[in-house]
């Protein structure tokens, strides 16, 4: 009786090999609920990773990408006046309703940009009295900021939290 569960199951089972009508299975009114179907999306598909996902509390792909675009977008301050401060608040004015992610990276890059721009404002006005040294600074504070946004981008497109230093916290 070692692959029977019951002796009523070998009971049914005995009885169809003699060729007898086998006995009603029992009644069992104290039996489980029927067993719950799964109607989510199928295993595999994005909406399933995308639903596994947030349930753990980590990123999905939307928002690693969105995040990623926060830090990334400054960099068109570089063709469009201020548009280092006008791409990141737009992308973290679409998703931050929708991501806790996306809404400390956009958080993050716009303190950053915010930060350099005033910098840079200060920069220039230091030019006219310090001269060859500002321009250094200016010089070595761009280099730093093209770092740090493609650093922190990547860590955003990973899942990581990313953070800038020397920023002035104008969005907590």
């Amino acid at each position: 009786m070692g692959r029977f569960q019951s002796k009523e199951e070998y009971e049914r089972w005995r009885a169809t090999q003699r060729g007898d009508e086998p006995p009603p299975p029992p009644v069992d009114a104290d039996a489980p609920p029927a067993e719950k179907v799964y109607d989510g999306p199928a295993p595999g598909s994005s909406e399933f990773v995308d639903r596994t996902l947030r349930h753990a509390g980590l990123a999905t792909d939307r928002e690693k990408n969105l995040a990623m675009l926060c830090h990334l977008i400054a960099l068109t301050g570089f063709i469009i006046p201020f548009g280092n401060i006008l791409g990141p608040l737009i992308v973290w004015m679409i998703g931050k309703s929708d991501s806790d992610f996306v809404n400390e990276h956009g958080k993050s890059s716009l303190n950053f940009q915010i930060s350099l721009t005033l910098f840079f404002i200060v920069s220039v006005f230091l030019i006219l009295f310090i001269g060859p040294i500002a321009v250094v600074l200016m010089a070595g504070s761009l280099l730093y900021a093209v770092v740090m946004v493609i650093v922190n981008g990547v860590k955003a497109h990973n899942g990581e939290d990313g953070a800038y230093t020397l920023t002035i916290q104008f969005l907590s």
